[in-house]
């Protein structure tokens, strides 16, 4: 028999306590929205998928490289690995914006890459947050070695997203849903930002004669997050089969290339801070 608990679906309110940073939040305030838990029968679980965060910036000589390095990891890992663009606001000298160029670094990188630990250069990645030979934060050169062990393991989260764009406001209704395929006895969080492809501007890049390049393009770019950049709370102590089911509006700025937005949500331990799960899906 199905059990519904029905939660207030308020997505606009920001939660204040030390850990959650309030993120920017790209959401309509239309209702109905759903925002609901329940049971169901127990699913197969899907494959683990891990995520990398590439923390870059645009006066970094040698962060081309390392896009270039999850470049490759994204093409020998299709179906199982996500890359998330994180351009944090520290350390200055490697993030400040160029002037006349898109401005790339946002309060929700600088949150989420502060929390894996103190960036005292670049670049650096996290491969499912977890702790790699002693840190968080790694060189390139281990992040194949980071996802291999990452890849193996077995999530107790099955992850869904769905996307239906509304040409006549130009916004996307998204419903998404995480479902316990085993017993999840821990505290869980999930993250949702929203992500671009495609971004041209300029980036210091020690492989050109002028040290930079002015039509760049920028990859995975996070954007925004919807409500807290360091996660909303998912649920604790869930049996398999419990399903956490949420739906909302994204509404783009102007800015962005909606055609080339994605959304992107991670579930982690509360504790550990590890992800243990992370899905994909275009926005339009």
């Amino acid at each position: 028999m199905r059990v519904i608990l029905f939660f207030a679906s308020v997505l606009l309110l920001v939660i204040s306590c030390k850990e959650e940073l309030p993120g920017i939040i790209m959401v309509d305030e239309a209702k109905p929205l759903l925002d609901t838990s329940y049971l169901v029968a127990v699913p197969s679980a899907s494959a683990k998928k891990v995520l990398l965060f590439d923390i870059t910036g645009v006066r970094c000589n040698n962060c081309p490289k390392a896009a270039i390095v999850a470049k490759k990891l994204l093409a020998l890992n299709p179906n199982s690995l996500v890359v998330v663009a994180l351009y944090p606001k520290t350390p200055n000298s490697l993030t400040f914006p160029w002037a006349g160029f898109d401005t790339m670094s946002t309060i929700e990188s600088e949150q989420i890459a502060s929390a894996l630990g103190g960036i005292g250069s670049l670049p650096l990645g996290s491969v499912d947050q977890f702790s790699f030979n002693g840190s968080k934060l790694i060189d390139p050169s281990n992040w194949a070695s980071a996802i291999a062990q990452q890849m193996v393991k077995v999530s107790p989260f099955n992850l869904q997203i769905k996307s239906t764009w509304n040409t006549s406001d130009a916004r996307a209704r998204i419903e998404v849903k995480a479902i316990t395929n085993s017993a999840a006895t821990g505290n869980y969080k999930w993250v949702m930002g929203i992500i671009e492809n495609s971004v041209i501007s300029k980036q210091s890049d020690a492989d050109t004669s002028s040290g930079f390049r002015d039509n760049y393009m920028h990859e995975h770019v996070l954007r925004a997050c919807v409500g807290s950049s360091l996660g909303m709370e998912i649920g604790n102590n869930m049996p398999a089969g419990w399903v956490r089911e949420k739906h909302f509006y994204i509404l783009p700025k102007a800015k962005w290339k909606s055609e080339n937005l994605d959304l992107v949500i991670w579930i982690y331990d509360a504790n550990t801070k590890e992800v243990l799960q992370v899905e994909k899906a275009k926005i339009k």
